[in-house]
């Protein structure tokens, strides 16, 4: 009757020899391991860089360069954007063949948002310029609103803002006055992925005065870029800016700008 168990025992015993129990470290990393591969990620900057130049020469003798840069942090309860964008350009075509200043644009932004529900969020923002065509030697903005992100995938974006801002310009000229005013701030965003080479990305932004009704202020910035590998992008830029009371002649500044760039 026990002569079935007695090879039993022999081969647990001799198992038993040969597997040895797992030791306190070897499981203590193992649940290290798996509550690490358990945890969400955190969350990354995203974003591009991009910089182009332009030259000519013979008949007309021209440089022209541009730098931008946008990141973005996406968190559960809040969001932070931040932007840059710089433009340079002279030439050589006067009679003293000197290189001669005719563009520079340096522009900032940083925008942070608090999610107050699932799309709806408080906004406050701030704005750094200058530009030589619209004759501006420092343009600010600061200011703050709600917003709320109709519609947020992987394909598409749009969102709808609305708030208050104060606006203070400098100008280069002696001839222009410099100005502050209290405007309010209405701004749309809007981004759309067509397929897996091209995208596009809108956002245009108006700034009626709330103390004078001939004072408006907009800025619109479109961008359409094709992905040419992982991580690089061919991207066209199409930037105008609105004064309804210019220093300048001209009440629209347009520029298009092309660059090759890189996302992260």
């Amino acid at each position: 009757m026990f002569q079935p168990i007695v090879p039993m025992a022999l081969w647990l015993a001799a198992n038993a020899a040969v597997t040895p129990a797992p030791t306190p470290a070897v499981t203590i990393a193992k649940a290290l391991t798996q509550d690490a591969a358990a945890a969400p990620a955190e969350p990354q900057w995203t974003g591009q860089v991009g910089a182009g130049l332009t030259l000519t020469t013979g008949n007309s003798e021209t440089r022209q360069a541009n730098v931008s840069a946008d990141a973005s942090l996406q968190r559960k309860d809040d969001r932070i954007t931040l932007g840059f964008l710089w433009v340079y350009g002279d030439n050589k075509n006067n009679p003293q063949n000197d290189w001669v200043l005719v563009d520079r644009k340096t522009f900032g932004r940083g925008k942070y948002d608090y999610f107050l529900s699932e799309g709806t969020y408080a906004y406050g923002m701030a704005t750094a310029e200058g530009d030589l065509l619209q004759d501006i030697s420092l343009r600010w903005t600061g200011g703050a609103g709600l917003g709320h992100q109709y519609y947020n995938t992987d394909e598409f974006k749009f969102g709808i803002e609305a708030g208050v801002s104060y606006i203070d310009t400098d100008y280069r000229s002696a001839a222009s006055t410099d100005t502050d005013d209290i405007a309010i701030r209405i701004a749309t965003n809007a981004a759309y992925k067509m397929n897996e080479t091209w995208s596009l990305a809108h956002t245009l932004e108006a700034y009626p005065s709330a103390e004078s009704a001939d004072d408006f202020y907009g800025r619109s910035d479109f961008r359409a870029s094709a992905t040419l590998s992982k991580n690089m992008l061919l991207a066209l830029q199409w930037v105008v800016d609105y004064d309804n009371t210019p220093a300048q002649p001209e009440r629209v500044d347009q520029r298009y700008l092309l660059s090759l760039g890189w996302k992260f």
